[in-house]
């Protein structure tokens, strides 16, 4: 047998392409390595956003969250609320969320296949060999693997996005204490002597919160160190952590840019495989399941035409450069570049902050940050706008710092 179009990997992002591909009648084979629910290390933020691929029902939505927290040294909680629809979201396990993904994709006419690692790829006759545990021949192939790939993805000759390490645990703790101590809102802290290349959170589900740290180098010395960090050791005193697969600490790789060139002949990548991840929070769910959609739907036109080339697949790097780059991602490696590559994290955070106070539309840029309700673009434009302002709440001494780094930003 011969399939149109075979998929490695069933997170977000490759079960939303087996979704549209089926939809549209072809024969679409989604492979996943792992058993069917299989943990995933994931905070497990959902934002609205993600319902314009599909609905997030409840069932699956372990925790609405209806507002944020921002901690850094300094200033502490910085709290914020959504008052709009499009600016809430969801906390959930991944597990469940990636099952349901999967369970729609299947509905469409997808046929799924678990416990499937790919090993290689062979292309001849006009298809490609999908080699593992058995041959399977397809004339397509989507790569969803997350960095867990990087292998696959160098023995083809393509490039693989750089990394950042993430550190979590889920500790069990019974819903009542949870909406106490957390509320339905997400915990996000901005500290460089926890990470000065990325943050650290807490996200609270029904009867779990996960935990964790992510950055640059990041090591588990580090996640036992944020353990102890205030507003995090009381909360957790006397909880024990949840084991999935006889672990309780789970690591993940993360990407951190956007690789050059996501396809070649019969092959595109899509999500954290291709480095589609919001290098600000390093949220990756949405942007998987954009590349997912953008992948398949340039699928099905080299379907119809028969034409499964690199040229013919190069369309979905445009699509991805319209869409993702231009909107959203250009935009994320600026502010990235303010935040990470200043020295001025925690103050930039705390400056803006106080800024939102009296400014509507800077506050309402902050919590989009957070929910996806602006595009990266819109926020950054608001941002610059108010430079001026962010100058002088930094100080002199500060500003001098920031002002390399801005115009770094720029040029991006």
């Amino acid at each position: 047998m011969v399939y149109d179009l075979i998929i490695v990997g069933g997170g977000p992002g490759g079960a939303t392409a087996a979704m549209i591909a089926a939809e549209k009648g072809s024969k679409v084979l989604l492979l996943e390595a792992g058993k069917e629910g299989r943990y995933k290390c994931c905070a497990g933020g959902i934002p609205v956003t993600n319902e314009e691929f599909t609905p997030i029902p409840h069932g699956v939505g372990e925790r609405e969250m209806t507002g944020g927290v921002i901690v850094t040294p300094k200033s502490g909680p910085m709290n914020f609320d959504t008052t709009e629809k499009k600016d809430k979201g969801f906390c959930m396990f991944r597990t469940d969320f990636d099952k349901y993904l999967v369970d729609i994709a299947c509905n469409a006419g997808a046929e799924v296949t678990y416990g499937f690692r790919a090993k290689s790829f062979e292309f001849k006759s006009g298809v490609v060999v999908v080699k593992g545990p058995q041959d399977l021949r397809c004339k397509c192939v989507i790569l969803a693997t997350g960095l867990g790939g990087a292998r696959l993805q160098r023995s083809l000759g393509m490039e693989v996005p750089p990394m950042i390490n993430g550190i979590q645990a889920e500790f069990a703790i019974p819903e009542s204490a949870i909406t106490g101590q957390f509320g339905n809102r997400v915990w996000e802290f901005f500290d460089r002597t926890i990470s000065e290349h990325g943050i650290a959170w807490a996200f609270p589900k029904r009867e779990a919160v996960s935990i964790g740290v992510l950055g640059r180098g990041i090591k588990i010395r580090d996640f036992k160190s944020f353990l102890r960090y205030p507003f995090i050791k009381d909360k957790i005193e006397g909880r024990e952590m949840k084991v999935f697969g006889c672990h309780k600490i789970w690591a993940a790789p993360i990407p951190d840019k956007l690789i050059a060139k996501p396809y070649r002949d019969r092959v595109m990548i899509i999500g954290d495989a291709c480095g589609t991840a919001d290098p600000i929070l390093y949220e990756g769910i949405y942007q998987a399941r954009l590349s997912g959609k953008l992948a398949a739907e340039i699928f099905c036109k080299a379907y119809e035409e028969e034409d499964f080339g690199e040229n013919s697949l190069s369309r979905y790097h445009n699509l991805l450069l319209m869409h993702l780059y231009e909107e959203e991602l250009r935009y994320s490696y600026k502010i990235h570049t303010l935040l990470y590559h200043s020295g001025l994290l925690e103050k930039i955070i705390n400056a803006a902050y106080s800024m939102a106070q009296e400014d509507p539309e800077m506050m309402q840029a902050m919590i989009a940050m957070f929910t996806r309700s602006k595009t990266r673009k819109k926020i950054w434009k608001i941002m610059l706008s108010r430079k001026r302002k962010l100058i002088k709440h930094l100080g002199i001494s500060s500003s001098l710092h920031l002002i390399p780094a801005l115009f770094r930003a720029l040029r991006i």
